[in-house]
């Protein structure tokens, strides 16, 4: 049995993780885990984000070997705003899928974000605390996101973060064309 676990238990983050890997393997079992990122609430830049993921995936992948040993997976979602030298910040997120001791990272597809919801990010805000306070939702990061509401519903965060595993498992499930290019580092590194 595939035993795959999300470091985190936001549906916004677990679902898009069952629809991909239930493609993949319909009796695959998925869950969410609470787990530490290791970075701040709200990851500024693509390194502090990256390492957020990579550390949501490699714990995931320990809490999935200590409950089986075969065929166990650790997933890492994590979102991020990175500003550009012209003032403009962007959300993106980082994907990091952990697996028999292989690691790959992939960042998502990006968006600008408003001037207004990027100066309180900038201020220390969460991103989804300052969404439902400008626009009176009630904690959409754990629904469509910040994407689903700027977008008006033409994608939504689960859209990003399906196709961004979906990029960070080819080398997985194409292991003799990507030979031993995945990234590696031993667990004893979390």
């Amino acid at each position: 049995m595939r035993l795959v676990i999300v470091g985190s238990q936001n549906p916004a983050k677990v679902r898009p993780v069952q629809d991909v890997f239930g493609q993949l393997q319909p009796q695959a079992v998925v869950v969410g885990r609470d787990v530490p990122s290791g970075v701040p609430d709200q990851p500024l830049g693509e390194e502090e984000t990256r390492w957020g993921a990579v550390n949501r995936a490699w714990a995931a992948l320990k809490l999935a070997e200590a409950e089986q040993s075969a065929d166990a997976w650790g997933i890492g979602l994590e979102g991020g705003v990175r500003l550009n030298a012209d003032g403009n910040g962007w959300l993106f997120g980082m994907v990091a899928v952990a697996h028999s001791g292989k690691l790959e990272t992939v960042r998502t597809a990006e968006m600008r974000l408003p001037p207004p919801v990027l100066a309180r990010v900038q201020g220390g805000e969460e991103l989804g605390s300052v969404m439902d306070d400008l626009l009176g939702t009630v904690d959409v990061k754990r629904g469509v996101g910040s994407v689903g509401v700027l977008t008006g519903g033409l994608a939504d965060r689960a859209d990003v973060w399906r196709m961004g595993l979906a990029l960070a498992l080819a080398p997985f499930l194409n292991a003799e064309l990507y030979g031993s290019e995945q990234q590696t580092r031993p667990l004893s590194m979390l």
